[in-house]
């Protein structure tokens, strides 16, 4: 179930702005307005959002048809982490390891 309450703050890893800046400009569009969606309204239908299995660490929020936004709520912040083909999401299946 993804978080209920709008989010007070967010930051976006260096994965996550290198592969916004990859996206044309269309492609850049729907970031724009999944990334708002998801800042306002985390549970919005459009989005789908949900955690990624097995271990549920990250979640993952529709962009389009085809990509995702891969992401982490804790509490009130967003950390938008990367957006990656939905074929890719397995990636994010797993939690990191402390090193």
């Amino acid at each position: 179930m993804a978080p209920a309450k709008p989010f007070a703050t967010f930051e976006s890893t260096k994965r996550f702005n290198k592969a916004f800046r990859a996206l044309d400009p269309q492609r850049k569009k729907q970031a724009d307005k999944a990334v708002r969606l998801l800042f306002q309204n985390p549970a919005h239908p459009g989005l789908e959002t949900h955690q990624i299995r097995p271990d549920k660490y990250y979640w993952e929020a529709y962009m389009n048809r085809d990509e995702r936004i891969i992401y982490i709520p804790e509490g009130p912040h967003l950390v938008l982490v990367d957006i990656v083909p939905h074929d890719d999401i397995d990636r994010y299946a797993k939690a990191p390891t402390a090193r």
